[in-house]
């Protein structure tokens, strides 16, 4: 599995997790109601979401380890969603308005980055090239403009790859 897959892997199954406590949550609970237990959990799925997104910025902004392929629409995307996570998680164990305010407008500038990053990549996916910027860095610009030997780097020496069947 390359990074790649791991990184988006990690962001979809916490977004598919917390959204599914979300909508669990929403359907039991009397409207308008808040609920601590929802709270903690989009705390913790806001850390947990910090995971993929670091993993998607570049190395020289993070320790080495942890750097995956440098994406920065998409780590944009997945700290967006920490931050909105962790917004509305303070809202529901506070009931604040002025929480309740900010996690509304938490989610329209994430609704945002979150459109033009899809639009991005499927366009770059449907033409073959970058339409519009993604703001690729290192590794993950040469794969994408490089030639086939650039783009297959990595892939050739990841486990269950042969040269040949």
């Amino acid at each position: 599995m390359s990074p790649r897959d791991s990184v988006a892997g990690a962001a979809m199954g916490v977004l598919s997790g917390t959204w599914a406590v979300i909508g669990g949550v929403t359907l039991i609970s009397a409207p308008g109601t808040t609920s601590a237990a929802l709270g903690v959990v989009l705390l913790t799925a806001a850390a947990a979401m910090l995971v993929p997104a670091l993993a998607g910025l570049p190395k020289a902004m993070l320790v080495p380890a942890l750097a995956g392929l440098p994406k920065l629409v998409a780590a944009a995307v997945m700290g967006m969603s920490a931050a909105r996570f962790a917004i509305t998680g303070v809202y529901e164990l506070t009931a604040s308005a002025e929480w309740r305010t900010t996690a509304g407008v938490a989610g329209l500038v994430l609704a945002v980055v979150a459109y033009y990053a899809a639009l991005a990549f499927e366009l770059e996916d449907a033409h073959g090239r970058a339409l519009l910027p993604v703001a690729r860095l290192g590794r993950a610009r040469t794969a994408g403009r490089g030639d086939l030997r650039d783009r297959t780097k990595g892939p050739a020496r990841e486990a269950g790859v042969r040269e040949q069947l």
